[in-house]
């Protein structure tokens, strides 16, 4: 998940769900491990990851 990040800060919620088949729950668990190793945020404004 975190290489495809790198590749579009842009990747979206649903298009992560979609591409590993996973819940919205999971997205945001796999999301705050990102940001606890890495220090990657997304933010809610702009759709974009910061990383």
């Amino acid at each position: 998940m975190y290489n495809l990040i790198c590749e579009n800060k842009h990747f979206t919620v649903e298009q992560v769900m979609a591409e590993f088949d996973i819940s919205r729950a999971t997205v945001f668990r796999d999301y705050a491990k990102i940001k606890k190793i890495t220090g990657a945020v997304y933010d809610k404004n702009e759709s974009v990851w910061k990383l």
